[in-house]
């Protein structure tokens, strides 16, 4: 009798796996969605966590990457660039300031001497890892970070993300 109830019950589970796979699978099939390109208004986007839902049942999943990876800091001076894509507008920078000095942070939008979009000091221990524009996504184009500390030398990392959104 036990034998029984157990070759029933793992058949009843089979069986379930089987028709759960077959179901997200078809889920998944796009042939049948309407393209959302094709239509004259797009639906409004619903915030739910880690991704975008329209009122049309499309998911789109935020993007992220980096642009400055965990890059080692030192000296009285530094620079570095990066570029912000189409669709990528916000930006998220990390700074941890190892030194013994604080460090000066300003990030210009297309040249050094450019605009000033952000500046901040990162006290020495200090570990700075904001979104630098959560009021608004910033252009495409090219900006560039600039540390300076005081009379010692700096050290330290320094990263850049960029996202489609503040969830990063």
């Amino acid at each position: 009798m036990k034998s029984t109830i157990k070759r029933l019950l793992v058949t009843s589970l089979s069986a379930a796996s089987i028709l759960a796979v077959t179901s997200s699978a078809l889920a998944d099939d796009n042939s049948t969605a309407a393209n959302p390109g094709t239509s004259d208004s797009n639906p409004p986007i619903i915030q739910l966590g880690d991704e975008n839902i329209t009122d049309g049942g499309i998911v789109t999943p935020f993007s992220s990457t980096p642009v400055i990876d965990n890059r080692p800091i030192s000296g009285h001076d530094y620079e570095a660039s990066f570029y912000i894509k189409p669709n990528f507008g916000y930006v998220r920078l990390y700074l941890k300031n190892t030194g013994p000095d604080t460090i000066n942070l300003s990030v210009n939008q297309g040249s050094t001497s450019g605009p000033l979009k952000y500046f901040a000091k990162v006290y020495p221990g200090q570990t700075f890892n904001e979104i630098l524009n959560p009021k608004g996504a910033w252009a495409v184009g090219d900006f560039y970070v600039s540390l300076a500390s005081g009379s010692l030398p700096m050290s330290g990392q320094l990263g850049v993300r960029i996202s489609t959104d503040l969830n990063f």
